[in-house]
């Protein structure tokens, strides 16, 4: 294992970059510490040094331990007892399982939608601004705006609070960016999906999203290989 230092330039950002929005401080330490693993700054098997990341990133020890509780739930990490964190990596089913949820809760939210028969008004000017969006930044945020605000629709806090829990990101960065190649894909699935929920057609929103999400899913997975971050079953 290393003992050199945090490098300088450690994915830590303040708040106004994709995947940090509204985020807590200890959500921006976790988000910080994804990206060591994601730029392999951290590889598996090193151990988290808890004061030495506080210094590199400004902040105190809380965050920094709430975060590798976060990160040890999600895989990033594993926490030995009288021993620290280490980097553990991730698993390809759990990669899959993250996004395949992630599809299932909008599929929720747009049958909540459409079953309260909730006006949709708002949402066609954020399906405008993710088709006219060219700038990857500019895209991913009006695509998240676009989702956030299909969750709202359903006027559920429930769903609200649910979809704070998933927002969390696996890829450290923008999705867009790391695999540009989902941009025009996407921009055709949030057109389909406002389609479907416009015309009141809940299993066709269900369809999309479903099939969008296990599709990131594969994406992503392929990515994480390629960084050797997970080993990729052969046989799925």
């Amino acid at each position: 294992m290393t003992e050199e230092p945090y490098a300088t330039g450690s994915g830590w950002d303040d708040g106004d970059t994709p995947g940090s929005l509204r985020q807590t401080t200890s959500q921006r330490v976790a988000l910080a510490i994804r990206r060591l693993i994601f730029e392999g700054k951290l590889p598996a098997g090193e151990r988290i040094r808890q004061e030495e990341l506080a210094e590199q990133l400004g902040v105190s020890r809380v965050p920094i331990r709430e975060a590798i509780i976060a990160l040890d739930h999600e895989g990033w990490l594993r926490i030995e007892a009288h021993r620290g964190a280490y980097v553990n990596g991730l698993d390809e089913n759990s990669v899959r399982d993250h996004y395949e949820l992630i599809g299932l809760f909008h599929s929720f939210a747009a049958r909540r939608v459409i079953e309260r028969e909730v006006d949709v008004t708002s949402l066609e000017p954020l399906n405008r601004a993710v088709q006219e969006a060219t700038d990857p930044d500019e895209f991913w945020r009006a695509n998240t705006a676009f989702f956030r605000a299909l969750v709202a629709a359903a006027r559920s806090s429930r769903l609200s609070a649910v979809g704070r829990l998933m927002s969390g990101t696996l890829i450290p960065s923008n999705y867009f960016v790391e695999i540009p190649q989902a941009t025009p894909a996407q921009k055709a699935v949030v057109q389909k999906l406002y389609d479907a929920v416009v015309r009141g057609d809940a299993d066709g929103a269900e369809r999309i999203l479903t099939k969008t999400y296990r599709r990131a899913a594969e994406s992503a997975v392929e990515l994480f290989a390629e960084r050797g971050l997970i080993t990729k079953d052969p046989g799925r």
